[in-house]
């Protein structure tokens, strides 16, 4: 029997063919360097050929590679097309989705109307929460998605998009000269609150809180109005009211997973179309926010 081509391979080929290099491509596939170039290794030896150069300067296909590159396009948009036809049906009707609170605004404006483009049928009811409400809600059945920040003990959820939480502080003013070190906190049992006082309690630094919040938006503000320093996340940020401290003081930064889960009556294939639709409004949000 003929060898059958594994799509997950040929999908991170076409990445890195893409981006030029592996490091860009594994962000594009939500990988590892290391896990990418696994993969191309294994589609090599799959064929018995070698399919690309790999040098400082990048990337440079040989003949098979360029041969693999066209087809494998075509079966993967063959293999979306399927999908697509296949799931249509299953994703159409009432779909309870659960989004954290700080992320509904860019929920509304950027996901929605993804959503709405690849999934015309769906009939989507959204409720905002906590991450740490949403996951038992999932499990009850009172939602059948849901968009959560990652923690450590997290299982069988997937990953979207990471984000990274930088120390902030307003640019007008050197609060982190205070004898005191002023800080703006989360007041809701959510994980961006737990890393920002685990960060304080680690550099030892004394501080007090000057300013709290159950909204992230308003966390956010009072940093930029020049009040309060506090672990913000990354998208939050005006880069013109407000610098990254340095790691000495408080620590490095740290890195968030937003991730997807499902109720266990959600077929894989649907899980795998939403969460494409989601990470697809995310790149584009996330291009967008950077030209701007």
């Amino acid at each position: 029997m003929e060898p059958l081509l594994d799509l997950e391979l040929l999908r991170t080929f076409s990445a890195v063919v893409k981006a030029g290099e592996l490091k860009k491509a594994a962000e594009q596939v939500y990988r590892s360097h290391a896990a990418v170039s696994m993969q191309l290794k294994r589609l090599e030896e799959q064929l018995g050929t070698r399919l690309m150069e790999r040098n400082n300067r990048g990337i440079r296909l040989t003949e098979a590679g360029e041969t693999l590159l066209s087809y494998s396009e075509q079966l993967l948009r063959l293999n979306q097309a399927a999908l697509s036809a296949l799931t249509e049906e299953q994703l159409s009707g009432k779909l309870r989705f659960g989004i954290p609170t700080d992320y509904a605004q860019d929920f509304l404006n950027h996901f929605m109307p993804m959503l709405s483009q690849e999934l015309p049928r769906l009939d989507a009811r959204v409720s905002c929460d906590r991450s740490r409400n949403l996951r038992p809600m999932v499990t009850r059945g009172e939602l059948d998605i849901a968009i959560v920040a990652g923690e450590e003990d997290s299982i069988d959820e997937e990953l979207l998009w990471s984000e990274r939480l930088i120390w902030a502080a307003p640019r007008c003013v050197r609060l982190e000269d205070a004898e005191k070190l002023p800080i703006a906190l989360h007041e809701d049992n959510c994980i961006v609150r737990d890393l920002c006082l685990e960060g304080l309690k680690r550099s030892g630094r004394p501080y007090q809180q000057v300013f709290g919040s159950t909204m992230l938006d308003n966390v956010a503000s009072a940093v930029h109005a020049g009040f309060a320093i506090s672990l913000l996340p990354e998208s939050v940020i005006n880069p013109q009211l407000i610098r990254p401290l340095p790691s000495a003081l408080l620590g490095s930064d740290v890195i968030m997973k937003i991730n997807m889960i499902a109720a266990p009556q959600i077929e894989p294939q649907v899980r795998q179309k939403l969460a494409s639709c989601l990470r697809q409004a995310a790149q584009q949000h996330e291009k967008a926010s950077y030209q701007g």
